[in-house]
């Protein structure tokens, strides 16, 4: 990381300084971007959203906030002005709370929320209270990872820490020499992570035990993809990799600046990513990493990994700029075929979410949300083709 770059993105030195101290909560406040997921909320699949001193669950055919329902009665619930009231934890009723990490479901009425002053809150899903509250020794600024009652938790500065679900028993820890930014990966009976000392690990899900750690050089701050056997991750060393599983860099290729988000991957084995200079690069995994093509898409730098959808039978490729422009790409050659500018520019920086009809999802045809750091426009809703169709506002 050269005293360039960081000339060149005031902002991400913000965000790295923020995220490197340890110091008060307040100083989280404002400079990270919104956390994005989906969620089980009363049976309908819903969206998470965290950012700073708040969660809210909202619907996704329009955005509106979420309704709390009465857990016997099915009705919902309402204020002491008989208005609805909506899922909403607020991080000023408890303990002056931030939150940059989605929800974990564990059942119909609990959830788990990570919060940055170091604690894992247990909510209750119906009233949206606290019931319990255990330390974590570390503050958590990416999303947790629940597998088979486990719990691994990234830890903003030190490593990765592994949870039972069932007590919240601490079962191990494996310490980096700094943190964890992105949400662990499970592959296998191995939990993979990057951290921001420049190694990508694979530690024993069930011990914690090293299994085998490789240095890219650079920050690792995204969720590696794992494809066909290999995985693909960028690192701030302006470097994309392919990795066996046994922890060896089979191929590299040299990106115009770091590589922040995470990967996609067509069915043809071709893998795109995004730099910090605005470029969008394409490259076939099936020829050793080689080049399809490359373009710089955008104004300024993308952080967030793209999104890969076919339609009207031809592969999109979708990014997301500081620029505060949202990008339709053909998959084929690169070339640019709309570009969506919201409202005010405000930066993008939160990973795209493609949300598509299913059983579980009331929504009538494919959504991309888009995430920017305007809490006047904090999620925005487009269709595959570009339309906008709705704006969540806190």
């Amino acid at each position: 990381m050269n005293i360039m770059n960081f000339k060149r993105y005031r902002l991400l030195l913000l965000l790295l300084v923020a995220v490197l101290a340890s110091g008060c909560v307040g100083s989280r406040m404002g400079v990270s971007w919104p956390s994005v997921g989906t969620i089980d909320l009363h049976g309908e699949e819903s969206i998470a959203v965290a950012y700073n001193d708040r969660i809210a669950i909202l619907s996704p055919s329009n955005g509106a906030a979420a309704r709390l329902l009465n857990p016997v009665s099915g009705e919902v619930r309402l204020d002491q002005d008989n208005n609805p009231r909506t899922w909403a934890l607020l991080g000023g009723e408890h303990e002056n709370g931030q939150f940059y990490a989605t929800p974990i479901w564990v059942d119909e009425e609990t959830y788990l929320v990570a919060d940055h002053n170091g604690f894992l809150l247990e909510v209750d899903a119906f009233v949206v209270s606290v019931n319990n509250r255990i330390a974590l020794g570390d503050q958590v600024v990416a999303d947790m990872l629940a597998v088979d009652g486990v719990l691994y938790i990234p830890l903003q500065n030190n490593g990765l820490m592994a949870m039972s679900i069932d007590g919240y028993q601490k079962l191990w820890t494996f310490t980096a020499d700094s943190g964890v930014w992105a949400k662990p990966l499970l592959v296998g009976e191995l939990i993979v992570f990057g951290s921001v000392d420049h190694f990508l690990y694979a530690v024993d899900r069930a011990t914690g035990q090293l299994e085998w750690a490789v240095d890219l050089g650079g920050s690792v701050a995204s969720t590696p993809l794992l494809a066909n056997d290999r995985l693909y991750v960028g690192s701030f060393n302006k470097a994309f990799f392919e990795i066996s599983l046994d922890g060896q860099i089979l191929n590299q290729y040299e990106t115009e600046n770091w590589v922040w988000g995470k990967p996609a991957m067509d069915a043809d084995g071709i893998v795109y990513i995004a730099d910090l200079s605005g470029y969008v690069h394409a490259l076939d995994t099936e020829r050793g990493l080689d080049e399809v093509w490359s373009v710089q898409i955008a104004e300024r730098g993308i952080r967030p990994g793209p999104l890969v959808y076919e339609y009207e039978d031809a592969g999109r490729v979708i990014v997301a700029s500081r620029d505060g422009k949202v990008y339709w790409i053909d998959s084929r050659d690169g070339q640019l075929i709309n570009a969506r500018e919201v409202e005010g520019r405000p930066e993008l920086l939160g990973n795209l979410l493609l949300l598509e009809p299913s059983e579980s999802l009331d929504i009538d045809e494919p959504l991309i949300i888009v995430s920017s750091v305007d809490l006047g426009k904090l999620l925005i809703a487009f269709g595959v083709d570009g339309r906008q169709t709705w704006v969540y506002r806190l």
